[in-house]
């Protein structure tokens, strides 16, 4: 299949995964589509902390390998934001460290009051690599421009991905990547323990709340990411700036969902 015929699917496949997420129709769906449609990752219920994935190990530090991750106090971390960096950077956990253009650890430092968190880099396939980039070269001036509207500075957030890897935008993570990757998700929220939580897209979403539901049905409200002892951080889910760049109808709905935040930080006036 020539590159033409793989950018047509690709871009096809993201049409309808889009019109499925935020409930467009109709769309006869059948057992074909289905089967199209499922060729994205899918965020698996409970990661295992020990199982082997694509036939190597997440490494997991000592001091956290013997309890489940949300049973860890901020008494207990040994750990930093700079250790999980450097684990990202020297990461060989799956086959996506061969295809890495530059690893993605996260841009921010604690103490944060937002932890935004979208799917992976994504970087056209041709032409120099822009340095630094975490959702993408125009994605990224996009976030900024909403999170200065929210009337956040950069010092009060961190902003990272599920997938640590920037790769290609001809390269599709696996539910696999997925499986591998969230420890460092998870632990970075540990560590960091930001008072509020925002994911961008499907991937997302998923990885940080382990629902299934489509982002229309789980956008509008907060949901809790426990942390265990009862405590817990409020989550809000939206759109990828990815989505909003192909289909600018929908920054609307997705503005209306960070100003929801932005109010609920105390930020803009409510309404």
């Amino acid at each position: 299949m020539g590159d033409k015929q793989l950018d047509f699917y690709a871009g096809l496949q993201s049409l309808l995964r889009y019109h499925e997420e935020i409930g467009l129709g109709p769309v006869s769906l059948n057992d074909d589509i289905n089967d199209f449609l499922s060729l994205r990752p899918q965020v698996p219920v409970a990661v295992s902390l020990d199982k082997d994935l694509g036939g190597a190990k997440t490494v997991i530090p000592k001091e956290i390998a013997t309890e489940p991750l949300e049973q860890i106090g901020a008494e207990k971390l040994t750990y930093t934001l700079a250790d999980i960096e450097q684990e990202v950077v020297s990461c060989t956990a799956c086959d996506l460290h061969a295809r890495r253009i530059y690893p993605v650890p996260g841009r921010g430092k604690k103490p944060v009051r937002l932890m935004i968190v979208g799917d992976w880099l994504a970087m056209p396939g041709a032409g120099e690599a822009v340095p630094h980039q975490l959702f993408g070269f125009e994605q990224d001036k996009m976030l900024f421009r909403m999170l200065t509207a929210m009337k956040l500075s950069d010092d009060d957030v961190f902003i990272t991905n599920v997938i640590k890897c920037g790769l290609s935008d001809k390269k599709q993570p696996l539910a696999v990547h997925v499986k591998t990757c969230v420890s460092y998700l998870r632990r970075q929220i540990l560590v960091l323990r930001p008072e509020y939580i925002c994911t961008m897209g499907m991937v997302a979403a998923r990885a940080v709340l382990e629902r299934s539901l489509p982002l229309s049905r789980l956008r509008g409200k907060f949901h809790d990411y426990s942390l265990g002892n009862n405590e817990t951080i409020p989550v809000l889910t939206t759109y990828h700036p990815s989505y909003l760049l192909q289909n600018p109808e929908m920054k609307q709905a997705t503005w209306a969902d960070l100003q929801f935040l932005a109010q609920k930080m105390g930020l803009l006036p409510g309404k």
